[in-house]
C-alpha cells in the first residue's frame, strides 16, 4: 500500500509552515482512493510526486501554478514502461467509480497523475 510518508516525501518536516491540517486531511482522502487503485492494479506503485509546497511546485518543470499537488489533492505515480497507463485506460469505469480524475496522457508520458477533484477544463 502507498503510505502518507510516500506522498509527503519528507516535505512536511522540511516545510512545516506550509503543511496544514487541511492538506493532511486531503492527503488522507487521496490515500484512501489511490490505495483502492493500487489494490485493483495489484502491482507495486511508486510515488513520483506527492504533496508540493509552493516553493517546490514553483521549481517543478511544467507544474501548473494552481496545481492540486499544493493542496494535497493529487499524486503522480511513476509509469516509465506505460503499463499503468495501459491498465488505467482499460479500467476507466473503475477509475470513474473511485472518483479519480486524470491528466491527459500526452502531458504525463512517464507517470499517471491522479487527483480527487475535477479539473477546471
Amino acid at each position: 500500500m502507498i503510505t502518507k510518508d510516500e506522498i509527503l516525501m519528507g516535505r512536511d518536516k522540511q516545510y512545516p509552515e506550509d503543511y496544514t491540517e487541511e492538506i493532511s486531511d486531503n492527503i488522507d482522502k487521496v490515500l484512501t482512493i489511490i490505495n483502492k487503485v493500487r489494490s485493483a492494479y495489484n502491482k507495486p506503485m511508486i510515488v513520483e510526486s506527492g504533496w508540493r509546497p509552493l516553493s517546490i511546485n514553483d521549481d517543478t518543470a511544467n507544474a501548473a501554478r494552481n496545481s492540486n499537488h499544493k493542496k494535497g489533492l493529487a499524486v503522480d505515480i511513476k509509469d516509465v514502461d506505460g503499463k499503468l497507463w495501459q491498465w488505467v485506460l482499460l479500467n476507466l469505469d473503475l477509475i470513474k467509480r473511485f472518483g479519480i480524475y486524470l491528466e491527459d496522457k500526452r502531458w504525463t508520458p512517464t507517470w499517471v497523475h491522479f487527483q480527487i477533484v475535477p479539473p477546471k477544463s
